[in-house]
This record gives structure tokens, C-alpha cells and sequence, in this order.
């Protein structure tokens, strides 16, 4: 009976002491935009120094630029550098990015909404991040 009181306590313990992932788990690693109602497929995203690339379904790269307002706001733009920007890249830099504000965090998945705004539009992007490593 003592045995299974003291393995009950340190199961209790050790869970008590997993740590919550913040903003902060979010900047740098390997991540997973999961296809949803919105998207039609799922991107691999891996983030590192204010940079993401996105890979598609297909193989096809993106590189992308990560401006942090704070560490649950931030602003992405196509990065410039790129022969590869089409015209919805290029309107989408030219209206200042996508703002994202990350909604919450719960286990490996961070739930935002990305806003693409300028004076003749606002288009609302809500979506998931799964932290893979």
C-alpha cells in the first residue's frame, strides 16, 4: 500500500513540474501549420533567427521574414530576396505583412489569428502551429 501512495506522489510530482510552453517555445523550431477548413494542405515550418521556411505538400520553399512586436505578437513578410514572390506575396508585403497575435497555447499547439490589412481590405487568418521539435 505504501508503495503505491509514494509511486502516486511521484507521478503527482513529476506532472506538477511539467512546464507549460510560452510564446517564447515558438520562435525557433521545427512546426506544422495542420490543412484545416482554410487550407487546403499542411506546411512544414522551420524557424531560426527571425526567419521561417515554409515547405509545402509539393517541396516548394518559402522564405519568410519574422518581425517581433513582443513575443506573442510578431509580423511576417516575404522575405524580398526571393525570386520566387508572386503578386499575392507581393500585395501581402505591401500592406505591411500579416500581423499575428498568438490566442493560446495549450500542450504543443499555439492557436493565432493573422491579419492582413490595409486601406481596402481586412482579411482574418485564424490557424494552429503544432511544435513538432
Amino acid at each position: 500500500m505504501k508503495k503505491n501512495l509514494v509511486s502516486a506522489l511521484l507521478i503527482c510530482g513529476f506532472s506538477s513540474c511539467a512546464q507549460e510552453k510560452t510564446c517564447e517555445d515558438f520562435k525557433t523550431g521545427e512546426f506544422l501549420i495542420p490543412a484545416d477548413s482554410l487550407n487546403a494542405e499542411s506546411y512544414r515550418i522551420t524557424r531560426k533567427n527571425g526567419q521561417q521556411i515554409e515547405l509545402d505538400e509539393k517541396g516548394d520553399e518559402t522564405l519568410i521574414d519574422i518581425k517581433y512586436k513582443d513575443d506573442c505578437n510578431y509580423i511576417l513578410t516575404y522575405n524580398e530576396n526571393s525570386n520566387n514572390l508572386d503578386e499575392l506575396a507581393r500585395y501581402i508585403n505591401a500592406s505591411g505583412g500579416i500581423r499575428v497575435e498568438v490566442l493560446k497555447i495549450e500542450g504543443d499547439t499555439l492557436t493565432y489569428s493573422g491579419v492582413i490589412e490595409n486601406d481596402s481590405l481586412r482579411y482574418e487568418m485564424p490557424g494552429k502551429l503544432v511544435k513538432l521539435k
